[in-house]
Parts: structure tokens; C-alpha cells; sequence
């Protein structure tokens, strides 16, 4: 290789990108009207950046539809979550909104009954399934005419249920239970309801 053509080919980039002076792109494109191998090697360099810069939009072009594409999905998840949680928000204020109002509780609702088991009288109160008792209490001793302690009257006020979701089986009893062979043998459960009043005693 001439040593001209080696200096022309050094600066053949710089001369396709017009930064060079005046004098040496009139020189190297007067060497390239002369000599075949370098013009040769100089379409090879054009024909190089020509494909460069095609691929060039078609790369921005890709990344336009790759961001897009991403966003379109981002979107849709969004989109998803959103729903999903709008679905729980309402399942559980659905099951709040059951579980949480309360009702006044009728004689319908309860029922009363006595046993004796293991030594003692027990005075039991049942609800009916799915619903779950709530009441306030107080206990009082019952005398004798010798003004005696002889029994415990107990008295439920403010009864109110709330629905719950055991639904197959039988509610829990409650039972309030006093010994057969001690001094307060005898027992009496009032329930004061909104419009009845139910009593039971251990004697029936």
C-alpha cells in the first residue's frame, strides 16, 4: 500500500463526516478519483454508516413498541390489583355488615331449659345457630323468710345477637350451674327482653 493511500485511509472516516480542513478533503477526494482501492475502500465505509443509520430508527422504533407494550401491561396489572382489591373491600364490608349489626333478641331466638348432672343444677340458655349472644348480668342472693341466704337469682338485660357463620351446627349452651348439696341450693334466671320477660328456676 502507498504510503499516500495509508494516510488517506486513515482520514477517510473523518472525510465522510466533513471534518476536515478544505485543503485535505480537496486531497483525499482527488486520491480517490485516482485510486480504485481506496475509492473502494471509501464506499465500503459509506455503504457501513448508511446501514448504521437505517438500523438506527428501526432500533428507536423497537424501543417505541417495547415501552408501549410495557406500559399496556403495567396498565392491565393495574388494572387487575385495582379490581381485586375493590372485590375484598366489598366481601369484607359485606361480611362486617353481617357480622357487625346487632338485633334485639325475642323469646324466638332463646330457649331455656334446666338439668341436673355430676352433683349439680344447671340452668342452661341456647340460641339458635348462626347467632351469637351478647347481654349484661348481675347476680343477687335470694333469702328465706328467716332472712337467710338460700338461692342466687341472676338477671340478663340488654340482650342482643349478631349473626355469625356457623351455620351447620348447634350454637354453644350457655350454663350458669350451683352445687345440689350447698347452702345456696336454689337458683332463678330472669331475661329481661324489649317487650316479655322469661324466668326460670332450678326448682322446675
Amino acid at each position: 500500500m502507498k504510503k499516500e493511500c495509508s494516510i488517506v485511509r486513515d482520514v477517510l472516516p473523518l472525510y465522510f463526516e466533513n471534518m476536515v480542513s478544505e485543503d485535505t478533503a480537496a486531497f483525499v477526494k482527488e486520491h480517490l478519483e485516482s485510486c480504485p482501492d481506496c475509492a473502494a475502500e471509501f464506499e465500503s465505509l459509506k455503504s457501513g454508516r448508511q446501514i448504521d443509520q437505517a438500523e438506527t430508527p428501526q432500533r428507536k422504533f423497537d424501543a417505541n413498541v417495547i415501552t408501549a407494550f410495557k406500559k399496556k401491561i403495567a396498565k392491565k396489572i393495574l388494572k387487575i390489583v385495582a379490581v381485586v382489591c375493590l372485590v375484598f373491600a366489598v366481601l369484607l364490608s359485606a361480611l362486617l355488615l353481617y357480622t357487625g349489626i346487632s338485633y334485639p333478641v325475642t323469646k324466638d331466638n332463646i330457649s331455656l331449659s334446666t338439668k341436673t348432672d355430676n352433683g349439680y343444677h344447671y340452668i342452661i340458655l341456647e340460641t339458635k345457630a348462626g347467632k351469637s349472644l351478647y347481654f349484661n348480668s348481675k347476680t343477687e342472693d335470694i333469702l328465706n323468710d328467716q332472712n337467710e341466704v338460700c338461692g342466687q337469682k341472676i338477671t340478663l338485660y340488654n340482650l342482643q345477637y349478631h349473626n355469625n357463620f356457623n351455620f351447620t351446627k348447634n350454637a354453644k349452651p350457655m350454663s350458669w350451674g350451683i352445687p345440689l348439696n350447698g347452702e345456696r341450693q336454689y337458683m332463678e334466671m330472669i331475661i329481661d327482653l324489649e317487650n316479655d320477660t322469661l324466668r326460670i328456676s332450678t326448682a322446675e
